[in-house]
């Protein structure tokens, strides 16, 4: 996709979003990809007739790019209409499908067959609906099932395991007979350490985490996939995203979560062509930091406005505000609970 020099020249609307959406549409595969890639090829091999299919966990704080590796695996292998001499039908060699939030057994085993195609996914018993499944399974040639955002077994209010949900997904997975991968969050261990019969169901269990930035060679592979995206982005000129300098700005920003540094570049993309801008400045990026929020870093400041940004000394202080702050909650926690104390002992 081209895009022309802007020279200063503000755009429309329209080829603001175009650009907008172009960067959206950006994926650099994390160093880990292919390692992710090849076990998921090689577990879809060995699990093909097998009397005790593979199972894999996957699993790793959200955007680290969990979804965009399956996902791309599922595009491996796209749904085809397959004739015969005795019917038509799909074939569906990697079924991707997202747990729905606080999942029953029904609304899971639902859920499935929704993406299978099946018109009557909400009609049916759940033995039924897992029945269904079965012979689709077998009907559609399906040979690997992929459950994502598997946390969702986990009741975000009570952080209660849904037990009988769990129960369901360790019985069908043993008898569906195909390979199965469980993708989710960290929290979503919970699940096994509830479950131990799933536990050793899904005994290989790998994650995937964001960029570390410690060693001279985590640096460097931080700042080739810099330069990797920034080669991509919609603009005839670089942004020199892989400067040693810009590098330490935008990891104390991300955190090395790929998701973060897409989501500040998309913003920046739009500051910089509203101001018919060429490339991504720093000022581009300072601003585009205030439209990004994250409630887990209070203390977290703007490296783009700081002409002389030190990552170590700005992590140390982030952290020792945050270390301030959680203190005193502790005390406030102590005086409450005290107060409640002494009020009840009055009464």
């Amino acid at each position: 996709m081209e895009f022309e020099q802007l020279n200063g020249k503000a755009p429309g609307l329209k080829e603001i979003k175009r650009r907008v959406e172009h960067v959206k549409s950006i994926i650099v595969h994390h160093p880990k990809y292919g390692e992710f890639l090849e076990e998921l090829e090689t577990m879809l091999v060995l699990s093909e007739g097998s009397v005790c299919p593979d199972g894999l966990f996957i699993f790793g704080p959200t955007g680290v790019g969990k979804s965009t590796v399956t996902t791309e695996f599922t595009e491996r292998y796209p749904r085809e209409i397959i004739i015969t001499n005795d019917r038509e039908y799909t074939q569906i060699p990697v079924l991707h499908v997202r747990v729905p939030p606080k999942a029953t057994p029904r609304e899971l085993a639902s859920k499935i067959l929704k993406e299978i195609g099946d018109p009557f996914h909400h009609k049916g018993t759940l033995s039924e609906l897992t029945s269904r499944i079965h012979r689709f399974v077998r009907e559609l040639e399906i040979k690997m099932i992929i459950l994502d955002e598997f946390q969702h077994l986990i009741d975000a209010d009570t952080d209660h395991v849904l037990t009988t949900a769990s129960n369901w997904v360790k019985t069908f997975t043993e008898e569906i007979r195909i390979a199965v991968v469980l993708c989710g969050m960290p929290e979503s261990v919970k699940v096994f350490i509830s479950n131990g019969q799933l536990d050793r169901r899904f005994c290989n269990k790998v994650e995937l985490e964001p960029f570390a930035y410690g060693t001279p060679e985590e640096i460097i592979n931080f700042r080739v996939f810099l330069k990797k995206v920034d080669g991509l982005l919609p603009f005839p000129d670089l942004a020199n995203l892989a400067d040693p300098r810009l590098a330490d700005k935008i990891y104390y920003i991300s955190n090395g979560v790929p998701f973060y540094v897409m989501k500040l570049l998309e913003n920046a993309t739009y500051f910089a062509v509203k101001a018919g801008e060429d490339k991504i400045t720093e000022n581009h990026m300072a601003k585009a930091l205030r439209k990004i929020k994250q409630v887990g870093r209070p203390f977290v400041v703007n490296p783009f406005t700081d002409a002389h940004f030190d990552l170590e000394a700005v992590s140390k202080s982030e952290a020792d505000a945050m270390n301030r702050y959680k203190e005193k909650l502790i005390v406030k926690r102590k005086r409450s609970r005290k107060k409640d104390s002494h009020e009840l002992s009055l009464k």
